[in-house]
């Protein structure tokens, strides 16, 4: 039984109540973890640049963008923590071109000049995998609805109904 001053109060506890259980039931049914603090966010736009590289044509341009959105978790987990976002993602990626591809951010340290990055294994920093991947599936799946309304609203043709033909005096 769960109490509270306000019903506001109570659907937070219902819903806190809620998640947890559902991450016990996500974790009885597949227990893998990825490295969290956003080391597979700026991993998966690495090895998406890098594909976009080898493509040929226009699709390299959206599959780097597809990566580059990939970017928001630790940037937003950098600007959060109190340090300069674009010095973090670029820390983030020369550790994960060396190999480090278990390097997050450190929130933690906050101070200009410390180290802003951090081994997420290590620091016990983990994300787990089923929750990851349908977040993922989520996103990609709400892009491509956005795509296809927008595709359906760019095959008709502009403007209201057509005029009526106009006949003159002169036509014979």
């Amino acid at each position: 039984m769960v109490r509270g001053s306000t019903q506001n109060f109570l659907d937070d506890v219902e819903r806190a109540i809620d998640d947890g259980v559902n991450v016990v039931k996500g974790i009885a049914k597949d227990g893998r973890h990825v490295p969290g603090a956003g080391a597979t966010e700026i991993e998966v736009a690495r090895q998406l640049k890098a594909f976009a590289d080898k493509t040929p044509g226009l699709d390299q341009y959206a599959i780097r963008k597809f990566g580059e959105a990939f970017e928001i978790i630790p940037r937003t987990l950098a600007e959060n923590a109190g340090h300069t976002a674009d010095d973090v993602i670029s820390a983030l990626y020369a550790e994960h071109e060396k190999g480090n591809t278990n390097v997050g951010v450190d929130i933690e340290t906050s101070l200009a000049g410390t180290k802003c990055t951090v081994d997420a294994v290590e620091a016990g920093i983990c994300d787990h995998l089923e929750g990851k991947r349908y977040a993922l599936k989520l996103a990609a799946n709400a892009a491509i609805t956005v795509l296809r309304v927008d595709q359906i609203i760019m095959a008709k043709q502009a403007g209201g109904p057509k005029a009526p033909k106009q006949t003159g005096e002169f036509d014979d």
